[in-house]
């Protein structure tokens, strides 16, 4: 039976070390945020405890291990001629998908450093939070599997708004629990948390940079 592939194409007729190494490189995100999840139920509970910070080092080596499988998907897919524009949307979509490890990676990795304390009314919120992130992520990967297989995505895209939308409330709901404290300070929010933030404020600190640095720094 002819198996059916993206835009119609088998592009993983020439090897399967191609296909085997994409599907490795999904599986260690889903598996980095099993780990993700876990870690940060740990600190609500422990801090940053042994534990943690061993699913910390896990999450990391993870997330080394798709940096090497990206550049060796990038070597096999000039070595074997895909085609140029498929090329580049399969190298995109792959670089999105990474983002989501080092996400991963860098917020622990700020936890393990900074060991922010969590207030007890908040931690329920943030396993809910996490929860739907997770979730979300899975509906992702899923997606991005069954468009490598040539099927129809629509199911997963749905699930993958779907889930978003619940991250997104139950972090709104948080940042208004927060705001309902004495006292709190806030930066780089997002701007629909950041207006409610600078209407209840008391002090609002303003950084004025040099236009050509900040320009500088942003590109």
């Amino acid at each position: 039976m002819k198996r059916k592939t993206l835009l119609g194409l088998d592009i993983f007729k020439k090897t399967h070390e191609l296909e085997k190494m994409i599907t490795a490189f999904l599986l260690n995100i889903i598996q980095a945020g099993i780990f993700y999840g876990q870690a940060m139920k740990i600190y609500l509970e422990e801090g940053a405890s042994s534990s943690f910070l061993e699913l910390v080092h896990k999450v990391s080596t993870l997330e080394a291990e798709n940096d090497a499988y990206r550049r060796k998907i990038e070597n096999n897919l000039y070595q074997y001629m895909i085609l140029p524009d498929m090329r580049s949307d399969i190298l995109k979509l792959l670089e999105m998908c990474d983002k989501v490890i080092n996400k991963y990676e860098s917020n622990l990795l700020v936890v393990s450093v900074e060991k922010p304390k969590v207030f007890t009314s908040l931690k329920e919120g943030l396993i809910k939070m996490i929860h739907w992130d997770l979730e979300c992520v899975g509906s992702l990967v899923s997606g991005v599997r069954t468009f490598f297989s040539g099927k129809s995505i629509k199911e997963f895209t749905l699930q993958t708004y779907t889930t978003e939308h619940f991250v997104d409330e139950e972090a709104l709901k948080l940042f208004d629990e927060i705001l309902e404290n004495d006292s709190w300070i806030i930066e780089d929010v997002g701007r629909n948390k950041f207006k409610k933030g600078r209407e209840q404020a008391d002090i609002i600190y303003y950084i004025k940079l040099c236009r050509l640095k900040s320009y500088y720094r942003v590109t």
